[in-house]
Parts: C-alpha cells; sequence; structure tokens
C-alpha cells in the first residue's frame, strides 16, 4: 500500500499520470430518410482529435453551420484546400456536409468522411473547386494551423461580473436564424413537384421553349434568394441553380436541371405534290368516264343512222 502510494505520487508529481480523453460531442449515429449513418460532424471531429490532438468545440450543430461557427470562434477560414484542414459543404437535405481533408494534390482532395450508408466513415478523392459536387456543394474550408485561445471560466465569470454594471440590453445577443430552405419553387407555366427538402429536380420542355421564368420563395423573410428573372434555354440540358441564404449565411442549392427537346424534323409531302397526284387520279377518271360516255355515244348515233338508212331503202 505504501509502495502504491509512492508510485502515484511520483506520477502526480513529474506529471505523467495517464490524461482521460476528449469525449466527441456528436451523437454515434444519425438517420436521415430512412438510412442509418455516422454523422460526417463526428467523424471529422474525431479525425481532427486523433490525427492533430485538437478537441473542436462541440457547439457548431448542422454541418452546414460549420463553417461560420469556426469564424465566428476565431478560426481561420477560407476557399483553398490545405492538408489537415475541414472541408464544408451546403445541401444534403439542408444538413450540409463536413470532411477532413488528408492531403491535396493535382488539383483534387483526398477526404475523409462519414454520413456514407453502412459504413463508419470512407476515404475518398474529389474535386476542390468551390461549388463542386454531387448533391453537395462545397462552400470553404476551416483551418487548424492557428487554434484561437478559448476564453477561461474566470474571464468569462469576470465578465458577467463587470457586464452587471453595464445596460443588460447591450449583452443580448440575437442568434441569426439558419433557415435556408425555400417554401416554394416554381417554373412560370410548368408544375413541379416541390419539396422543400429535395434539392435536385428535372424538368423537359418542348422545343419551342427558347425563355423560362422561376419563382422562388424563402421560408424565412430574413433569407435572401440568388437567381435571375428570366432563363434563356440552349437546346439539350440546362443547369439552373438557385440558391437560398439564410441570415446566419448558411446556404441551401437548388439545382433544376432543364431539357429542352431539339426540334423534330417532320417528313410532311409538299401539299404541291399531294394536290397533283389527287388532280392526276380525278383526270384520269373523268377522262375515262368521257370516253367511255363519247363511245358509247357514238354507237347508239352510229346505230341510230344504220337504222334510219334501213328504212329509206325498204321505202
Amino acid at each position: 500500500m505504501k509502495k502504491g502510494f509512492i508510485v502515484f505520487l511520483v506520477l502526480f508529481c513529474f506529471g505523467i499520470l495517464p490524461v482521460s480523453a476528449a469525449t466527441n460531442p456528436y451523437p454515434k449515429t444519425q438517420t436521415i430518410n430512412g438510412k442509418k449513418s455516422v454523422p460526417c460532424t463526428r467523424v471529422a471531429w474525431q479525425e481532427v482529435y486523433d490525427r492533430l490532438g485538437i478537441a473542436l468545440p462541440g457547439d457548431w450543430g448542422n454541418a452546414i453551420h460549420w463553417l461560420e461557427s469556426a469564424k465566428n470562434a476565431g478560426y481561420q477560414v477560407g476557399e483553398t484546400p490545405k492538408e489537415n484542414s475541414i472541408a464544408v459543404y451546403s445541401g444534403f437535405y439542408g444538413y450540409g456536409h463536413v470532411a477532413y481533408v488528408l492531403d491535396v494534390l493535382d488539383g483534387y482532395m483526398r477526404i475523409m468522411e462519414g454520413g456514407v450508408v453502412g459504413t463508419e466513415k470512407r476515404d475518398r478523392t474529389t474535386s476542390y473547386e468551390i461549388g463542386s459536387g454531387d448533391g453537395i456543394y462545397l462552400t470553404g474550408f476551416i483551418y487548424l494551423d492557428e487554434i484561437p485561445k478559448q476564453p477561461s471560466k474566470s474571464a468569462n465569470s469576470n465578465s458577467e461580473t463587470n457586464s452587471n454594471h453595464s445596460n443588460s440590453s447591450s449583452n443580448t445577443i440575437t442568434k441569426k436564424d439558419g433557415n435556408s430552405y425555400l417554401k416554394s419553387l416554381e417554373i412560370e407555366g410548368v408544375p413541379i413537384s416541390f419539396q422543400k427538402d429535395t434539392f435536385t429536380y428535372t424538368v423537359t420542355l418542348p422545343y419551342k421553349t427558347e425563355n423560362i421564368v422561376i419563382k422562388a420563395d424563402a421560408e424565412k423573410n430574413t433569407s435572401t434568394i440568388q437567381k435571375e428573372d428570366s432563363y434563356s434555354l440552349n437546346v439539350g440540358e440546362n443547369v439552373i441553380r438557385i440558391k437560398c441564404i439564410a441570415e446566419d449565411q448558411s446556404t441551401s442549392e437548388y439545382v433544376l436541371y432543364i431539357t429542352r427537346e431539339e426540334q423534330k424534323e417532320e417528313t410532311i409531302e409538299e401539299p404541291s405534290i399531294k394536290e397533283s397526284k389527287e388532280e392526276r387520279k380525278i383526270n384520269s377518271l373523268v377522262w375515262i368516264l368521257g370516253i367511255s360516255f363519247v363511245s358509247f355515244l357514238s354507237i347508239l348515233i352510229i346505230i341510230f343512222l344504220c337504222r334510219k338508212i334501213k328504212r329509206k331503202k325498204k321505202k
């Protein structure tokens, strides 16, 4: 017992007692549209902790809010990918997506991400062009080279104490709304089965449709919508992106894949040709009837003359 106490005392004095690991603040599983997976936020947080020893804050919310939350917390953010940074995406049913950047090479980055059905996480290579993606759209990166100092509890308590001497209204922080959903989306004159959490739509329009007008309304009046008043359509596929930006700068992007059909070549026989053929048939019939009538009439005349001549001879 005495030896054990001495060993504990030595370890404590030299600071080599084992330190408990930080606990991942994000849930172990998620279910979206009936499909269960490991949240991308949990995987990104754990990758940062395991590889860099950095325990990120646990109050950044859904992935779509991470970029703005990190910026507000003092982290450096930008649009250029870096090794050991976090890629942040919008889209994915409005929840967004995050992934840990393993390395960057030749216009592509290798990322580790969660949110994949049936797997804990996956390693894949993808483009790092802002706005690129398949259902998710890259919005920026959180850099982890310099970690901002978090205020200590004592500092917080001092600031709270000092704030009691000031006007309480000046210390009230209003959280900005993060709802970036659209309430409605339609192509004028063309029905669309719109749902706010469906972000891609496919529409086929006839060749004669050269221009369309798209109408959109945000679910929150604090959000702004990025779109044109009208769009010109080329023959073939046209990709139109409608962005809804929430008050806290969270973004949802709705994509319309509109196909304008090619002009159809109608193999219609020329009317003049049709008419000439019909006329030929009629003319042939008229000629046949005419000749038949004249022949019949000629025969009657001949018979009549022959009988007349016979009668004269008898007399």
